[in-house]
């Protein structure tokens, strides 16, 4: 199977001419590389439109991105969805579009619009992973991945010794915000809280920005719109009810990389970011790090603090940019692939 690439020009050495990143508050474009100015733009989104039908809003995005190409470019869009890879296909996007379901060819719908573009979309996880990559790789990392827990939660994973970021037969990798949580289960009044996408107790009901917010309020530490600026300052000055909260919220992303440690010795370097990670700093840091020291099991003895300073990076604040990864993602482009 191809990449989205191969829509019009793909193969041509030119580089590219626009870059946008995609997500449910801000459009950001760039024309003309790494040192031209970037445009912020409001997007077109049920975030920002509660309103609008989700077709109107497409075809907004369609318009945007359609405007903002110039004649003839190549371009390369990160966009903050569950994509298909290999075609450009997206299968949904709550910030953008809520709860809406039904696959979207916005590639198609792209080049039928400007058929003199080559429109190269991929989701703003794997631009993010790609710019990850290009900063922290060091000698010796075979695998390398980038999770990003912020509104939603997604991981993507790349073998650096073949330079794949490997996808699935729907053009899909490390859409772990919807699978089913792992938790202990010791403490009942979390189960079944929904998640964005209209299903419950995923990752994302529990361990998300929203989800984190669900959980204070049906523990009733907080009503949901007050916990984000309630929780930096109470875990600051140690409040048990705070320390309760990130405990729960931070145990099913501690759970998913054991498991994944387990399944994939190789994975040598693993970034963190998005809202969540970057907002509790080194609050979510060291309990996330406490959590993977404890052993479980003999398949997971406890992981010793040097060896996880070694594996973990946590991203602060405009550390990583899924617009320059974007950028990026020309040489890795033959790579995706299922």
């Amino acid at each position: 199977m191809t990449s989205p690439a191969v829509t019009a020009g793909a193969g041509s050495p030119a580089p590219t001419a626009l870059a946008a990143d995609i997500g449910g508050t801000w459009v950001r474009l760039r024309v003309g590389g790494a040192q031209a100015p970037v445009e912020k733009l409001r997007s077109p989104s049920r975030l920002n439109h509660p309103d609008r039908s989700v077709e109107a809003l497409r075809e907004e995005m369609v318009e945007l991105l359609c405007r903002a190409a110039p004649p003839g470019a190549r371009t390369a869009i990160s966009f903050g969805a569950a994509i298909d890879h290999l075609t450009g296909t997206v299968y949904g996007s709550a910030p953008l579009w809520g709860s809406e379901a039904a696959p979207y060819d916005l590639a198609a719908a792209l080049r039928r619009r400007r058929p003199d573009v080559s429109w190269l979309l991929v989701n703003d996880v794997t631009a993010a992973l790609v710019d990850f990559a290009a900063t922290h790789a060091r000698p010796g990392v075979r695998r390398i991945g980038y999770l990003t827990i912020s509104s939603g939660i997604a991981m993507r994973v790349a073998d650096l010794d073949r330079n794949l970021i490997p996808v699935d037969g729907w053009g899909l990798q490390g859409e772990i915000g919807h699978l089913p949580a792992m938790t202990s289960g010791s403490e009942p009044r979390i189960a079944g809280l929904p998640c964005a996408c209209g299903a419950r107790d995923h990752l994302a009901s529990i361990a998300s920005g929203p989800g984190i917010a669900s959980v204070a309020e049906r523990l009733g530490i907080a009503e949901a719109p007050a916990v984000v600026r309630w929780l930096p300052g109470a875990l600051d000055a140690h409040h048990p009810a705070a320390r309760r909260l990130l405990e729960l919220c931070v145990e099913p992303v501690a759970n998913m990389l054991r498991t994944l440690w387990c399944l994939d010795p190789h994975l040598d370097l693993l970034g963190l970011g998005g809202g969540v990670v970057e907002g509790l700093g080194s609050h979510y840091a060291e309990e996330l790090r406490r959590q993977l020291g404890a052993a479980t099991s003999y398949a997971d003895r406890g992981r010793g603090q040097d060896w996880l300073d070694e594996r973990l990076v946590f991203c602060g604040p405009g550390r990583l940019d899924a617009l320059r990864g974007a950028e990026r993602l020309g040489r890795w482009l033959p790579g995706i692939v299922a």
